[in-house]
């Protein structure tokens, strides 16, 4: 993913120097040709406060304007894989984001501030959990690495560099213009050429410390080399290479270099959690429009398929009949498959998902409940609960499993919507637009996240300790709109 920055503002600025220069007349002979102080590169990498402050930003503005995945289960898995990679790796104590972007092309993408894409095509296109999780480690590592900072403080070198070179094709061109002409010309292909090597030794720095992270992980480190070679080869039959690839360059030394380092990590089995195959069968039965076509394409996976993605497959079947609404064999299928699934909370999901869609909501919010008692953690729980209650009519209930739950996962806006619905529902109209404001607040729509501040400020029921934060929470957004 390509992300414009201020990074040209320096090359801008001489180049307008430049035209200035070009009215003048001709330097006289023997006159030094004075060129910009470069300074030291290391001094001008952004700090990690302003890579936050740049990716907190970009974060509010892809959830303005890309399609980003909501579905719970999804994003909880993606969140949860990455949250082990990244507790592996050389900077465990930052703060990292996983979010799911809804694309079908294969690609990943790191910003500034530890948030990290992961397209839905690239779910789809892995086979094992390690191939996915090796991608994912390869963004973690130009995160520890720094590599967004690194990038910024060689860019503005080099973009200096090729002011200068023009600079001085301008001086030397006011004596002999074709010489002036080659001048240019050489110095904007030596800077390019920097540049596409610079990214070149970031892609091989990831890729190593990336292996080290999936090791350390206890996952499969062939992933890397494994995922990478199919992808290779698939470009070369392909009239437009996969996404991926535009974005990290591949090569085959790349390749050979990442299997050579794979193969020097010795490992046991890999200890993938069981949850991938049963997440990418739930991303296909959602990519099939008719609940009907979904029943009969995941009837033959499951005749096709062995081992794991064969249970993925049945899974998947599950999924699709609960959507037909054939309820009994959706049922008697999930009873066959609790005793290899039932550790899985996508199992008790599933299970939880039937009873609600039968309208058995007693039944299902108890299902969710003993899920979250086995599954603390997991953030897909709390929203299927909350749902459920607020079906039953019990929205009071639904706000404080939501209530917890946006506590502990504040980095999702989802959760914060809902959690005003709920609020709504029961009742509490001040406690609901202050949750809208964070919620409008967090995808960047300030004007809107203020405008539910206001209705708090003029609201007949809001307390003092409401007021106050609302008083608060607008100075507070103000201040950061009007540094931007």
């Amino acid at each position: 993913m390509k992300i414009r920055t201020p990074l040209l503002y320096p090359f801008v600025a001489l180049l307008a120097v430049i035209v200035l220069l070009v009215s003048f007349s001709p330097a006289k002979a023997g006159d030094d040709l004075r060129l910009p102080d470069l300074g030291d590169p290391a001094s001008q990498a952004l700090s990690q406060a302003e890579e936050q402050e740049i990716g907190d930003e970009l974060m509010r503005q892809l959830r303005r304007h890309i399609p980003l995945s909501d579905d719970p289960e999804l994003t909880a898995y993606v969140e949860e894989l990455g949250q082990r990679l990244a507790a592996h790796s050389d900077m465990p104590g930052l703060q990292y984001t996983f979010f799911l972007v809804e694309d079908d092309n294969i690609n990943a993408f790191a910003m500034p501030g530890g948030y990290i894409g992961i397209n839905t095509g690239l779910i789809d296109a892995a086979r094992t959990e390690s191939e996915l999780a090796a991608v994912m480690a390869h963004e973690i590592a130009h995160v520890t690495q720094r590599h967004i900072a690194r990038h910024y403080a060689t860019a503005r070198r080099l973009n200096l560099q090729t002011a200068a070179s023009l600079l001085a094709a301008v001086l030397i061109g006011a004596y002999d213009p074709q010489a002036g002409s080659a001048a240019a010309m050489a110095g904007l292909g030596g800077t390019l050429q920097q540049q596409l090597n610079y990214s070149r030794a970031f892609e091989r720095e990831a890729d190593r410390v990336g292996l080290r992270i999936l090791a350390r992980s206890g996952l499969d480190p062939q992933g890397m080399p494994g995922f990478f070679e199919r992808l290779l080869e698939a470009s070369r039959y392909r009239e437009r290479a996969p996404e991926y690839l535009s974005t990290h360059p591949l090569t085959e030394n790349r390749v050979s270099e990442s299997r050579a380092r794979a193969e020097a990590y010795e490992t046991g089995e890999p200890l993938e959690s069981g949850q991938f195959h049963l997440i990418q069968a739930r991303l296909r039965v959602q990519a099939i429009n008719d609940a009907r076509e979904a029943v009969e394409q995941f009837r033959a996976r499951t005749e096709q398929t062995g081992g794991a993605e064969q249970e993925g497959a049945r899974y998947g079947l599950a999924l699709a009949l609960i959507r037909d609404r054939q309820f009994d064999e959706a049922e008697a299928l999930l009873e066959q498959l609790e005793e290899t699934l039932g550790s899985q909370p996508a199992w008790h999901l599933a299970m939880g998902r039937l009873r609600q869609e039968a309208g058995e909501l007693e039944a299902a919010i108890k299902t969710y409940e003993q899920a979250q008692e086995l599954f603390p953690g997991n953030r897909a729980i709390p929203t299927y609960r909350a749902e459920a209650l607020m079906a039953a009519d019990r929205p009071g209930e639904a706000r404080q499993v939501l209530t917890r739950a946006v506590r502990s996962h504040p980095g999702h806006p989802e959760l914060k919507r809902r959690l005003a619905e709920a609020a709504s529902e029961a009742g509490r109209p001040v406690d609901a637009h202050l949750a809208m404001a964070r919620y409008y607040h967090q995808l960047g729509d300030l004007s809107s996240a203020l405008g539910q501040l206001r209705e708090v400020e003029r609201h007949p029921e809001a307390d003092h300790y409401q007021q106050s934060r609302a008083a608060a929470l607008q100075s507070d957004w103000q201040r950061q709109a009007a540094d931007r």
